[in-house]
């Protein structure tokens, strides 16, 4: 008998994944994207070499094209590409032996098992390896991971299929569309036409009761997803908060660090335009503003002062230029040199000037980024800065505080969070700002700056936003990105976009302006800010569970 075909049903799943995300935003495909893929845990005739290989080429045929755009950041970031893509194809042929170590208890529906899987390794994706809350008490916790590409995440264009989010995260959702592909390659199992062409054999033939109820779990995880969204989306006018401006230009990261003070004059003449119809807030992106660089320095032949060393606090010409020309609470985005005593360290930070032009507060990131923000194991592993971007020591220390910013707008006072570059693709750091700290309330709503100008337009902007619909919806709080190349936004905690700089998502990409708009303030809570990532934990229970039985039988 001829061995069944392998590859290609496996690399077809991974080619629709690809479609779901931009560039070309197909969600929908999402429905149907892993029904090939998981044909491979039900044939036989197929050695175990065969099978898992074939599922890790499926990874491979999704993950080069999707993160093709890493690459554009640097040359040396090729590396940086094919090493992602190489490990997270892995998951793959994971969460095939998953399924099927789940798939041989009778009682365990198939769309169970696989959303199971595909959810318990889609967590363990975004925290390896030392990101796990559970290594806090070790002191080996640092948040790193890859948070990216969540099958929910298809998604971020059907507000009422992600209101769910604000239960149990981004993994509910994934956990529906796992269910659902499971559920339709059960029905396609039965097919003897689809068995001949691609001489798919199962290892067995599926009772039709069993295939019943996996039909009616996967339809049900879906009718509660869709009716609980529409629930949600049935709401008072949110009331409207502070109005905020969000300016954006169009530097990339090579322009942007080879013209420091061309970059300073171009973001104060978009905040002093914003400035003219006195906003609440102005938002500056990621490291687009540098202590080095103020009023007085941007002038063509003038000295360049030292670095400030004290994070801000005292820079004279800084506070004088805000007072004279913005007289508004302003947020900055910069890259900072502060001086403890004995060292000096480099902070990625967001500060805050008040009207006047004084110091308010500062937030230091917290979620720094691999070989783009430090280096892994330098110490053991010297020759891994040869695949940075620089050749300097740029490594970052990671800030330890949820700063909450305070700003005025009439008689009225608000609070916002700041989440910095990537940041927002970390479930955990966006809803614990939807948690009282002890002191302080929950935040009114959040701010994301970024600096995607290393990415030159390609899909990564759209993809980044995209992504970030979700940690609104979660925390139920709005969000504003400000965003170098864009793309910059309003998001409302009901994940739709509010206001764009541009017409549109694409046509916002490079686009010079501000997006200006009033937040909208939502005081609803966030069962998931409160009880974290649940689901994710009841995955694992249940895969440790059917390890012990299938262990026994």
């Amino acid at each position: 008998m001829p061995a069944p075909r392998v590859f290609p049903p496996a690399i077809l799943s991974g080619l629709l994944l690809w479609l779901a995300f931009y560039p070309c935003n197909l969600g929908l495909v999402a429905f149907v994207a892993l029904v090939p893929f998981l044909a491979l845990a039900r044939m036989e005739g197929v050695s175990p070499r065969r099978r898992y290989l074939a599922a890790y080429c499926g990874g491979l045929a999704f993950f080069l094209p999707a993160l093709q755009w890493i690459r554009l950041a640097h040359p040396m970031m090729y590396f940086a590409w094919m090493a992602l893509a190489l490990t997270q194809a892995a998951y793959f042929p994971l969460a095939l032996a998953l399924i099927r170590r789940l798939d041989r208890l009778k009682w365990f529906p198939f769309p169970l098992a696989v959303a199971v899987a595909w959810v318990g390794l889609e967590y363990v994706r975004a925290h390896f390896p030392t990101g796990f809350p559970f290594l806090k008490p070790l002191g080996l916790h640092q948040l790193v991971g890859f948070a990216w590409y969540y099958l929910g995440h298809a998604l971020h264009d059907f507000p009422a299929l992600i209101q769910v989010a604000d239960l149990g995260g981004v993994w509910l959702i994934s956990f529906m569309l796992a269910a659902f592909n499971a559920m339709l390659a059960e029905w396609f199992f039965r097919s003897p036409a689809l068995h001949r062409a691609l001489r798919w054999p199962l290892e067995r033939r599926i009772g039709f009761n069993r295939e019943m109820w996996s039909a009616s779990l996967a339809m049900a995880l879906f009718l509660l997803t869709y009716g609980y969204g529409m629930f949600r989306l049935k709401h008072e006018d949110f009331e409207k908060g502070p109005r905020v401006v969000a300016i954006q230009a169009d530097f990339a990261q090579d322009v942007k660090m080879g013209d420091p003070i061309g970059l300073f004059r171009e973001y104060n003449r978009l905040c002093e335009t914003a400035a003219i119809r006195r906003p609440d807030l102005i938002i500056w992106p990621e490291t687009c503003y540098s202590p080095e660089y103020t009023a007085s320095t941007a002038k063509p032949g003038s000295d360049l002062p030292e670095a400030i060393k004290n994070g801000l606090k005292d820079n004279a010409d800084l506070e004088r230029h805000a007072f004279e020309n913005w007289r508004t609470n302003v947020l900055l985005g910069s890259g900072l040199d502060e001086w403890d005593g004995e060292r000096t360290w480099k902070y990625n930070s967001a500060i805050l000037l008040n009207p006047d032009g004084t110091f308010n507060d500062r937030y230091d990131k917290m979620h720094l980024v691999p070989f783009g923000e430090y280096v892994p194991f330098k110490g053991t592993f010297p020759w891994l800065r040869y695949f940075t971007p620089y050749r300097h020591d740029y490594s970052c220390r990671p800030g330890e505080k949820r700063t909450r910013f305070a700003i005025m707008s009439g008689d009225t006072q608000y609070t916002f969070g700041v989440l910095i570059c990537y940041e927002d693709s970390e479930p955990y750091l966006a809803r614990q700002y939807n948690l009282p700290d002890g002191v302080d309330r929950p935040v009114d709503f959040l701010v994301n700056i970024s600096n995607d100008g290393w990415f030159r337009g390609s899909e990564e902007h759209e993809q980044h936003l995209a992504i970030c619909k979700f940690r609104a919806v979660e925390a139920r709080r709005s969000v504003v990105r400000a965003v170098n190349m864009g793309v910059s936004a309003i998001i409302d905690s009901d994940g739709k976009i509010q206001a764009l700089p541009h017409n549109s998502v694409a046509e916002s990409v490079h686009h010079v302006g501000p997006v200006t708009d009033r937040v909208r303030i939502d005081t609803r809570e966030s069962f998931y800010a409160k009880a974290g990532d649940w689901p994710a934990a009841a995955c694992w229970a249940l895969i440790a569970l059917g390890f012990v039985l299938t262990r026994r039988r």
